[in-house]
This record gives structure tokens, C-alpha cells and sequence, in this order.
């Protein structure tokens, strides 16, 4: 029975305690429950302290990792970074931070980079492709900035050409009398790349033109046969001056039309067997064309009006045979539809053997006067005449290989104006004299030659680039050589041509 009653009392315990808590989530908080239990029913039970309220449960925590960087490197001076395995060698300080181009560019020339303050000529004509003495390709900067570009242009001909050669004569025999007969292919086509910088009004600027010659058989130093035409660098400002050094050809004077294109049958004449002495006409051309040889040119150009320009231009270098110095001023009054134009040169050339007093020396004075009528004609007249004395190793004059050159005549050109299919017509004549001092067997008699060219032409011209030319000529030349007796002779030559050209 005392069993039973301790028992009931244990109970009572536990059930006190449950209702002093008041809660069985208490009763099993309870770290000492084990002891309550047990605790004796007689012992009071001391009052609980009552319990905090539960905090509210916290909201689960993210974890994200956190990218762990590898242990640096120690880095190597700026002098040693090739040593170090993987790095890329330091930059070099810049000497100088550059004022940066507001514009660069890399392009096909525009329309407005060949100028035409006034009319140039008839469109597609002769003349509408020659400047003029215009400062070209004209690539100004905008008014406050500055500017980088490179200009891409050229041209490029082929020619399909035949030429028959006739002498006759009293004393064609000393030529021979057969007829010749000449069937030739021939093209040429040029890469112009034109870097400029422009800033405000001034300019620097280089060009070089890049030629590909379809006959492979000329040489490089022959007529055509070179593989750079323009080669130089100018400096100055638009429409003002400019200095220009290199490779390059002076402004034109004589003007010869829609015809006697350079390296054809027809601007050479009836002249071309080696049998016969050459005769090259003179339109103040010694030092037009580009240089020969280990020569280049100078030249200061001026433009005080807008219709009115200067050149002077020189010569430096070996040519010819010999160290070569040469003088070439120009002047051109160009209203437009009337076009004036004036020089002379001058030019010397002297021995490589200190010991020799051979030299070649030149002179020439030349001048022209064109007329455009737009949209229908052009038409011009030219005339120059240049002499050449020459001395020989030991200081005596050498008459045979002195002479005097004069030429003249004129050119017209026809347009039907149409803008959508434009055809020209074009006619153009010339006459040269050569006269030498080579009196061998009589004072009277000296070497006499001249030579008459002239041409018929018509071209059509596609999506305005493709320039179609059919030219057919006419030449003639007489020879009157001095020796024990004179001899004397005319050959004929006649020659069709059919040109395919593209101008970019």
C-alpha cells in the first residue's frame, strides 16, 4: 500500500509541475526533468522562473562563394618583363603625345579632288584631262579640322594598232625600198595612291603611280617601259604655292588633241625603221617629261589669281650620259574658254670624265593658245622652237650633232554634248624641221629633215568611264642627208588604232 501511495504521490508531482509550466514543450525543455521526477512529494517545489518567448525563427541565410584570387606574382621591372615567362615586353614612353587627326580616310578620289575652278575643256575631251597647272588631287581639310587620307585613282589603256611604212624616192634604195608592215598590241595600266594631310589651308602630300606594261619585250629604261611614272612629296597650301620634289612631268604647253597618243605609231611619224634618222617634234619638251636616269626634279609653283599660275622647275641629276642641270619656267593664264600658255627652258649636260670637255647644252621657247566652246568644240594652236649645241671631248664645236628643231600646229575637238552618250570627234596636225650644221662636202648643204603627222579621231564613252578611240594617221617625212653627195628621200607612213582605256 506505501507503494501505491508514493506512487500517487510521484504523480501528483508530475502533474503540478505540468500545470506550473503550462506547457509539456516546457516539461521537456527542462534540462533537470530527471530530478523533478524524482524530487520526494513532502519537499516544496521552489516556483520555476517562466521561460523567454521563443524568438521568431530567422529567415535562411544565402551562401555564396566567394572567388578565391590567385597569390600575385611579383612583376618585373619595365626592362626585364622579357624575362619573365609569358609577359609582353614594355611599350616605349612616347617622346611626344600627337595632336590627334580629326579624320582619316582610305578612298577612291572623289569628283571634287580634280578641280575645275574654270572650264578645263570639253568633257571627255583632250584638253578636260589636262589640269592645267592645278594643284591636283585637290584634298582639303574642312575650315577646323584636320585631315589623313589616301586617295586611290589610275587609268589604264590597251591598243591594238597597225602601220604600214612606204619610202621612195631618188634614193629610197639607201633605206630600203620595201614596204614595212607592223601589227602590235600594246597596254599600259597605272595605280595612283595619293596620301595627304591637310590642316586649315596647308597640305603634305606624296603620290606614287605603279605601272604594268602589257609588252613585255621593252625595256625598262626604253619609252614605256617603266614600272613608276610620278614618285614625289609636295608641301604648301590649296590654291596659294606649293614646293614639290621628285618624279614628275612639267606643265604642259604644246597640246596635240584627241591623237599622237605617247608610245604610238602615230606620234612617232614615219620615222620608225632604224635605217632612218629619228625625228621627234619639239613642243618645249626636253625637260617636260619625267627624267631619266638617276635625275628628279624641283619645282615652286605660284598662284596669285585664280586664273593665273607659275612654275619653275628644275633638273638635277645624271641623264643623257652625264651630269644634267636644267631650268623650266611656265606661265598659264586660263580664263576658261580662252587658255594662254608660255615658257621656256634651258638645259645643260656635261661629261662624267673630268679630263673631257664634252657637253650637250639646250635651249627652247615655246607657247600655246586654246579655245573651249562649251558643250561643242575646242580647238588650239601651238608653236616652239628649241636649238641644241653641241661640243665635243677636245672643246671644238661638233656641227653634225648641232641642230635646230621647230614645230607648230593645232588640234579641234567636237563634242554632240550628249551626257548620256557622248561622242567626240577629233583632227589634228603638226609639221617639224630639223636643221643641223653638218656642212661635210659643201657649206651650202647641211642635214635637212621634216616630218608632217596628222590624225582623224572618234571616241565614244561608256557608264563615263570607258573610253572607246579610233584613230587613223597620216606622216610623212623627208630626209636630206649631206655627205660626199646629198641624199635625199620621203617615206609615208599610214596606221590605224583602236584604243579601250578606263579612267578610276
Amino acid at each position: 500500500m506505501k507503494t501505491l501511495s508514493r506512487r500517487a504521490k510521484t504523480v501528483s508531482a508530475v502533474l503540478t509541475a505540468f500545470v506550473v509550466l503550462g506547457s509539456p514543450t516546457a516539461l521537456l525543455a527542462s534540462p533537470d526533468r530527471t530530478k523533478v521526477a524524482e524530487a520526494p512529494a513532502t519537499e516544496a517545489e521552489p516556483p520555476l522562473p517562466t521561460p523567454p518567448e521563443p524568438a521568431p525563427a530567422a529567415a535562411p541565410v544565402e551562401v555564396v562563394p566567394v572567388p578565391v584570387a590567385p597569390p600575385a606574382l611579383p612583376v618585373a621591372p619595365a626592362r626585364e618583363a622579357t624575362a619573365v615567362a609569358g609577359s609582353p615586353p614594355a611599350p616605349p614612353e612616347p617622346a611626344a603625345v600627337a595632336t590627334p587627326v580629326t579624320e582619316i580616310g582610305f578612298q577612291r578620289l572623289p569628283g571634287s579632288a580634280y578641280p575645275e575652278p574654270q572650264t578645263r575643256g570639253l568633257k571627255y575631251s583632250s584638253l578636260w584631262l589636262t589640269f592645267h597647272g592645278l594643284q591636283w588631287p585637290y584634298l582639303p581639310a574642312k575650315i577646323g579640322r584636320d585631315r589623313f587620307v589616301v586617295g586611290l585613282s589610275g587609268w589604264g589603256w590597251l591598243d591594238t594598232s597597225y602601220a604600214t611604212f612606204r619610202p621612195w624616192g631618188a634614193d629610197s634604195n639607201a633605206v630600203g625600198a620595201d614596204t614595212q608592215t607592223y601589227w602590235k598590241q600594246q597596254g599600259r595600266m597605272l595605280l595612283r595612291v595619293t596620301p595627304t594631310y591637310s590642316f586649315d589651308n596647308w597640305f603634305v602630300q606624296g603620290q606614287v603611280e605603279l605601272v604594268g606594261t602589257e609588252d613585255q619585250t621593252i625595256e625598262r629604261s626604253s619609252v614605256g617601259g617603266a614600272d613608276t611614272d610620278d614618285l614625289w612629296l609636295r608641301v604648301g597650301q590649296w590654291n596659294v604655292w606649293d614646293f614639290m620634289i621628285g618624279r614628275f612631268e612639267g606643265w604642259e604647253v604644246f597640246h596635240l588633241g584627241l591623237g599622237l597618243d605617247q608610245n604610238t605609231f602615230e606620234r612617232q611619224g614615219a620615222v620608225l625603221s632604224s635605217d632612218f634618222s629619228q625625228i621627234q617634234f619639239y613642243g618645249l619638251t626636253d625637260n617636260q617629261f619625267r627624267p631619266s636616269g638617276a635625275a628628279g626634279n624641283f619645282a615652286i609653283h605660284y598662284y596669285p589669281l585664280p586664273y593665273l599660275r607659275f612654275e619653275g622647275l628644275a633638273t638635277v641629276g645624271s641623264a643623257g650620259g652625264g651630269p644634267e642641270v636644267a631650268t623650266r619656267p611656265v606661265a598659264i593664264l586660263d580664263f576658261g574658254w580662252l587658255k594662254l600658255k608660255g615658257g621656256v627652258e634651258w638645259q645643260r649636260i656635261t661629261s662624267q670624265q673630268t679630263t673631257s670637255e664634252a657637253e650637250t647644252t639646250s635651249r627652247g621657247v615655246g607657247g600655246a593658245v586654246q579655245f573651249v566652246f562649251e558643250p561643242h568644240i575646242e580647238f588650239g594652236f601651238n608653236a616652239a622652237q628649241g636649238t641644241v649645241e653641241a661640243i665635243g671631248g677636245t672643246g671644238q664645236k661638233d656641227p653634225q650633232n648641232s641642230y635646230t628643231r621647230t614645230s607648230y600646229g593645232g588640234f579641234a575637238n567636237f563634242s554632240n554634248g550628249s551626257a548620256k552618250h557622248p561622242v567626240l570627234f577629233g583632227v589634228g596636225g603638226m609639221f617639224t624641221r630639223d636643221v643641223d650644221q653638218n656642212n661635210k662636202a659643201n657649206p651650202n648643204i647641211v642635214d635637212n629633215y621634216w616630218l608632217w603627222q596628222s590624225f582623224v579621231a572618234v571616241q565614244y564613252v561608256m557608264f563615263e568611264q570607258l573610253y572607246i578611240k579610233l584613230v587613223g594617221s597620216y606622216s610623212r617625212a623627208h630626209f636630206l642627208e649631206a655627205g660626199t653627195t646629198a641624199t635625199v628621200y620621203d617615206d609615208d607612213g599610214y596606221s590605224a588604232r583602236l584604243r579601250f582605256s578606263f579612267y578610276f
